[in-house]
């Protein structure tokens, strides 16, 4: 997914308020519905390979809790991952003229990319590491971004081949069963009022209690409450008292439809910034 709010608070909002809103989602809307098609080009060119997980694999990230990338990783084309951060690096550039320079750097540090680069940053926090001395810790974020944006048509199709019981009431942890990420979103269906997290690095979703930080695991719902805003309908942002972590949830009970869960995070912007003005701190500060 590449956690649009992060990216947007972190390299984009800076200072700017709650008024200025409409202006930033429309900015923010225009960026990852053009990195969104981008992507599904891509999609279409990584190649499709079987898992190998052995028996004892899985039933040791079953019990123990270990994440898939443990045991089997998504293989990379190194020749079109450079290519898509060519193409991620010149979306930016048009979308936002304005950070041109800082995106030109961050096109010469893939220069000297080796094959060990995707284990180790799929293995190391999901961040660059370490991070080039010369790079403002704006650019580092910009550089996490991009590589989070050119990895996900790899990651997407290694998801798609994974069994469906991958994230069933077998798992119920608050961190994804496939890359070990912690949430972004989540939503409630329709149907049973189950709740699943969906993970902004890899997509995986996958199921979790209902009244439970996905942060820190708190089941005080005493000290759990959410809050909800009649511009955004069917949405819930609850609230943790304990770790002061928030989460945007989508309620299908609710509200009957939704676009791709990239732009759905970017349309609801509004709700972090109301989170974070309170105190509560969500995806970005939480990575891993």
């Amino acid at each position: 997914m590449g956690t649009p709010s992060f990216f947007y608070h972190n390299s984009i909002i800076g200072g700017r308020k709650l008024s200025d809103i409409d202006s930033v989602v429309a900015e923010a809307l225009q960026l990852f519905t053009d990195l969104q098609d981008l992507k599904k080009v891509y999609s279409q060119k990584v190649m499709r390979l079987e898992h190998s997980f052995s028996e004892e694999d899985w039933k040791e990230h079953r019990k123990n809790g270990l994440f898939l990338f443990k045991y089997d990783r998504p293989v990379f084309n190194k020749d079109l991952f450079l290519q898509l951060i060519r193409d991620v690096c010149n979306c930016i550039k048009r979308n936002r003229p304005e950070i041109k320079e800082q995106i030109k750097s961050i096109s010469k540090f893939f220069d000297g990319v080796t094959d060990d680069f995707f284990e180790d940053f799929l293995l190391d926090g999901h961040k660059v590491s370490p991070s080039p001395l010369s790079f403002s810790p704006e650019e580092q974020n910009l550089l996490n971004f991009v590589v989070r944006q050119a990895l996900y048509p790899f990651l997407e199709k290694y998801v798609s081949l994974l069994p469906q019981e991958v994230g069933d009431d077998g798992w119920q942890r608050n961190y994804c069963p496939v890359c070990g990420e912690k949430a972004n979103l989540s939503y409630l269906r329709q149907e049973d009022g189950k709740r699943y997290l969906i993970c902004p690095f890899c997509g995986q979703e996958w199921l979790y209690r209902y009244l439970a930080c996905s942060w820190c695991g708190n089941e005080d719902h005493k000290s759990i409450r959410y809050f909800e805003v009649a511009e955004l309908p069917g949405y819930e942002v609850y609230l943790c008292e304990q770790c002061h972590g928030y989460l945007k949830t989508f309620n299908a009970k609710k509200a009957v439809s939704h676009e791709d869960w990239v732009l759905e995070d970017v349309k609801t912007i509004a709700l972090d910034l109301l989170a974070q003005q309170e105190g509560y701190t969500g995806p970005g500060k939480r990575i891993m």
